[in-house]
């Protein structure tokens, strides 16, 4: 039972482990493998690591505080996107969203994601 107990951990162990790993490929409509950006690829972390779902789904999968970043890089340039970041209150005064307080990098990063979702 004991043997059983540890298997069942390092499998739930492995399990979040690959969750938590960023994809380095994803699949094109045609089933074709291709390489995501690894700024995106950054970009997604950065998301992630700031806690931008806390607030804000994508495809779904997030808070409801905020809007949906879904097809957010067909609406906005990278210029109102880091204008948004940085001052969220230029876009909506009453705002509870925080400034971003990251690297000019991540910052950059971050956006290359946003205009990602299209």
């Amino acid at each position: 039972m004991k043997v059983l107990r540890i298997t069942a951990l390092a499998a739930l162990i492995a399990l979040l482990i690959a969750c938590g790993k960023q994809q380095s490929s994803q699949t094109s409509a045609n089933g074709n493998q291709q390489a995501v950006d690894p700024k995106i690829e950054r970009g997604k972390a950065v998301y992630d690591e700031t806690g931008c779902a806390t607030c804000h789904a994508i495809g779904g999968i997030g808070g409801t505080i905020g809007p949906s970043l879904d097809k957010i890089g067909s609406k906005y340039d990278a210029e109102k996107l880091k204008g948004i970041l940085l001052n969220p209150k230029t876009l909506n005064p009453n705002t509870v969203m925080p400034p971003f307080e990251g690297s000019e990098e991540d910052l950059e990063a971050l956006v290359a994601y946003l205009l990602s979702l299209k």
